[in-house]
C-alpha cells in the first residue's frame, strides 16, 4: 500500500459552461495549478481527470437552459462564445491541413529550435522509427 506524502496537493476546478476549447481548459488547469502548488517544491507527478465528458452531438442536443439576470454582461458572453467558435474553426482548419500535407505541415516555432523533437516524433510509427 502506497503511503501518501504530506506534500500531496489536491484540488478541483469547474468550468462555467461546456466547452471543447483548449484555451479555456488550459487556463482552468493553470489556474488550479497556481492555486494548489507550493512554489518551493518540485512536482514529480501530476494527475488530471476530466468528468462529465460528452460528445459534441449530445451537447448540441442538450442545450442548457439559463436563467437571465441583471448582473450578467450578455454581450461579453456572446463575444466569448464567438471566440470559442473561431478557435474551433481554426483547430479544424489545422487538422485538415495536417491530414492533407502531413503532421509537420504546421509546427510551433519552438519545435524548430535545437533539441526540438516534434518533427522526428511525427515521422515515427507508434513511437518507433519507420
Amino acid at each position: 500500500m502506497e503511503e501518501k506524502s504530506q506534500n500531496m496537493h489536491i484540488g478541483t476546478i469547474n468550468l462555467d459552461h461546456r466547452t471543447a476549447s483548449t484555451k479555456i481548459i488550459m487556463e482552468a488547469v493553470m489556474e488550479l495549478y497556481e492555486r494548489i502548488m507550493n512554489k518551493k517544491l518540485l512536482a514529480r507527478r501530476i494527475n488530471l481527470t476530466a468528468n462529465n465528458i460528452i460528445d459534441e452531438q449530445t451537447a448540441i442536443k442538450e442545450k442548457p437552459c439559463e436563467q437571465m439576470d441583471l448582473f450578467t454582461n450578455y454581450r461579453e458572453k456572446a463575444k466569448k462564445r464567438q471566440n470559442e467558435l473561431t478557435e474551433k474553426e481554426l483547430q479544424k482548419t489545422m487538422i485538415d491541413i495536417k491530414k492533407k500535407y502531413g503532421k509537420n505541415a504546421i509546427l510551433k516555432a519552438m519545435n524548430l529550435q535545437e533539441g526540438g523533437t516534434t518533427i522526428d516524433r511525427n515521422k515515427q510509427i507508434g513511437g518507433h522509427r519507420g
